[in-house]
């Protein structure tokens, strides 16, 4: 994974593990006090997961300008722009097949070896939910997938979906709160659309995209897309919207799932939790991506 950077000068000692080639997502996210949390406010701009297809547009010493096509956003038609280290790219692209197995856990270990229906060897690679790969083999007990650099892992069954090439991946609304609720009590963290930390938007961004729909990255603009629905016309799996204040922008989503009440990402130093509609001031309305 790769977290977007909104200037290459911004990173912090505390920062080398993301940075890495590969990066520690888990162990920089685990390693950083609250308030070094929130000094990353403004300073990161997204996370793409790995095999993640970007574009390059700039260059500065040994960082390079990137947009990540996969998120759409109104601030570049090419897609989400941010920093990343230029040693985190590749130019191969992920080999094609016919099928690609999508992380569902929050988050599943590779591994080196594969025998007798089960994995084994050592973890080649701890990979996000959402993560995307390509499937070489599938048994009951395991998946072999390809790597980008040519090599071969296995990930545990119960840890994918598997998508047949240009079949529809008929989402739907109970699969959408089956994968919010395995994230409950994870730590937010600012940018992040992974298994190891997510913000509000981000949240709302790769639980979608995993269920194969491609919703904005901001809230701000995941309000403006989908269907408009009424308050008392909500269903689990519709976002929900609020304001900082009366007239202010749109600045939070989350997930309802019945009863008054929503599944979210709050904020530095929260953690992914369920909590009613009726604690925030500022509700700014909702839309629906989902049709069952």
């Amino acid at each position: 994974m790769a977290t977007l950077w909104v200037k290459p000068w911004y990173p912090r000692p505390v920062d080398a593990p993301a940075l890495g080639v590969p990066a520690r997502p888990q162990v920089w996210a685990r390693s950083m006090t609250v308030a070094q949390k929130q000094w990353l406010v403004g300073r990161l701009e997204t996370q793409a997961l790995y095999g993640t297809r970007v574009r390059v547009i700039g260059r500065w010493r040994s960082w390079v300008r990137v947009t990540v096509p996969s998120q759409p956003t109104d601030r570049d038609a090419r897609g989400y722009p941010g920093w990343v280290p230029a040693a985190q790219l590749t130019a191969t692209a992920p080999s094609t097949a016919k099928a690609s197995a999508v992380v569902i856990a929050p988050t599943a270990r590779l591994w080196s070896h594969w025998a007798a229906g089960a994995v084994s060897g050592t973890v080649e690679m701890l990979a996000s939910y959402d993560t995307r790969l390509p499937v070489i083999r599938a048994t009951a007990g395991y998946v072999v997938v390809a790597l980008v650099d040519g090599r071969r892992a296995a990930i545990r069954r119960a840890d994918v979906t598997l998508h047949a090439a240009g079949a529809s991946w008929d989402p739907t609304r109970a699969g959408l709160l089956a994968g919010a609720r395995r994230f409950l009590d994870l730590p937010y963290l600012w940018a992040g659309t992974s298994g190891f930390g997510f913000d509000c938007s981000g949240f709302t961004y790769a639980l979608y995209h995993a269920q194969g729909i491609v919703i904005s990255r901001d809230a701000d603009q995941q309000a403006v897309h989908g269907e408009f629905v009424l308050k008392g016309a909500l269903q689990p799996g519709d976002l929900v919207f609020f304001r900082g204040s009366a007239a202010g922008r749109i600045s939070h989503v989350g997930i309802y799932v019945g009863s008054g009440k929503m599944i979210d990402a709050p904020h530095t130093g929260g953690s992914i939790r369920v909590e009613s509609l009726a604690g925030f001031s500022y509700y700014a309305g909702a839309r629906r991506y989902l049709t069952r």
